[in-house]
């Protein structure tokens, strides 16, 4: 066991010696990821076994950690938490793929494996399409908004185009 994850690995080698690894990862070395979150100075815990079913490599791990999205609703910082276990098998080819009953795909193109990228990938899945806060968000903003409708009517009252308004109303 590890406290550090190499960045490339020989799954086999890891799979044949029954290996695991756990550690820390900072989200800013995760670059797909940091597009996502509005922080990136925190980090994710992994842990990470590898062994043979057949002689088939099996990856499984379990990350878990808070990342901070931004609320598609209100446009402000949302906690998410990530607790996530997966396991994948390694294959070479997408026929071996549709083959797999219990396991994710693992595409192997080459002979290693990045552990950043398996560990960006599950978190990736694991992030809602559209995170949005629990609560109603907008009518929560709106009652603070209220403080600002004296100031909002004023503004329309002066609107130079509500001359032409008045103009379009009485040309119908």
């Amino acid at each position: 066991m590890s406290d550090k994850f190499p960045d490339h690995i020989d799954p086999l080698l890891f799979a044949e010696r029954r290996g695991a690894l756990s550690g820390d990862i900072k989200i800013a070395a995760l670059e797909r990821l940091s597009g996502s979150v509005l922080d990136h100075g925190g980090s994710v815990s992994a842990r990470i076994e590898f062994s043979k079913e057949g002689k088939r490599i099996v990856v499984a791990g379990h990350i878990e950690g808070v990342v901070e999205l931004e609320c598609q609703s209100c446009l402000q910082a949302l906690t998410w938490p990530l607790d996530i276990d997966f396991k994948l098998a390694v294959v070479s080819s997408l026929k071996e793929a549709k083959q797999l009953d219990d396991c994710e795909p693992l595409l192997l193109d080459g002979d290693t494996l990045s552990l950043n990228a398996v560990i960006e990938d599950e978190i990736l899945l694991a992030l809602p399409d559209y995170p949005r806060h629990e609560h109603d968000c907008l009518a929560h903003n709106r009652s603070e908004d209220a403080d600002y409708s004296a100031t909002d009517s004023q503004t329309k009252a002066n609107n130079p185009f509500s001359v032409l308004a008045k103009l379009k109303k009485t040309g119908d």
